[in-house]
């Protein structure tokens, strides 16, 4: 739903307590994942970038299901997760391209 609100009024508090579970999953396993650490191999800044993202997605993503169900107390509809996997990679992975090109773009207009 556009709204994520039962009545399907528009609602950011809704918004965001549907976006919650999955935020707090990404930004605790981040850690543990390295998707915030410095791309050391020296290699494509896309494809390192790429699998960073996805190696912090196939965990938090999944966590923050898991979580979000807690929080509601019922399991999420498998339509849900399906629809959750995708979105969250596709709007994951074109937020961490953009903000690794652009990072590179700037620590090489600086130096």
């Amino acid at each position: 739903k556009a709204s994520h609100d039962a009545t399907g009024a528009l609602s950011l508090v809704a918004v965001a307590q549907t976006a919650l579970p999955f935020v707090a999953s990404w930004f605790v396993t981040s850690p543990l994942t390295g998707v915030y650490d410095e791309n050391s191999s020296g290699g494509n800044l896309i494809q390192d970038t790429l699998i960073q993202t996805a190696k912090g997605w196939a965990l938090a993503i999944p966590l923050g299901c898991v979580l979000r169900g807690v929080l509601k107390g019922y399991a999420p509809p498998v339509p849900f997760v399906i629809v959750t996997m995708i979105a969250t990679l596709v709007v994951l992975t074109v937020a961490r391209l953009g903000y690794a090109v652009l990072r590179d773009f700037f620590l090489e207009l600086v130096n």
